[in-house]
């Protein structure tokens, strides 16, 4: 009885898909009955789907990524002389050096 039944549905879907696409029925939208008749034949095992890709959905594919780190500068190397205070002060009042100021 299910079999029945399920063949029925099947029939079904198909002769309102045909008669849809065949302008017999122009009010009717057949993507709900489409649906019907794609699960009623999934059923009996018949898969409707395109088999194998379109050249578009190939080309689609995303290329492959290769995500790496960049290693940060290396840091000024110190003066090999460190100058005390007071000759840090005299360069700026000599204005051999430009002070810094914030924001800068």
């Amino acid at each position: 009885m299910g079999q029945v039944i399920r063949i029925a549905i099947l029939g079904w879907s198909a002769a309102l898909l045909t008669a849809s696409y065949a302008g017999a029925l122009s009010k009717m939208d057949p993507t709900f009955i489409a649906t019907v008749f794609t699960a009623s034949a999934a059923t009996f095992g018949i898969n409707t789907m395109k088999k194998g890709g379109d050249e578009e959905d190939e080309k689609k594919t995303e290329p492959k990524r290769e995500d790496f780190v960049e290693t940060p500068p290396e840091p000024p190397a110190p003066e090999a002389v460190a100058q005390s205070l007071e000759e840090r002060v005299e360069a700026l009042e000599e204005g051999q050096v430009q002070p810094r100021t914030p924001g800068a």
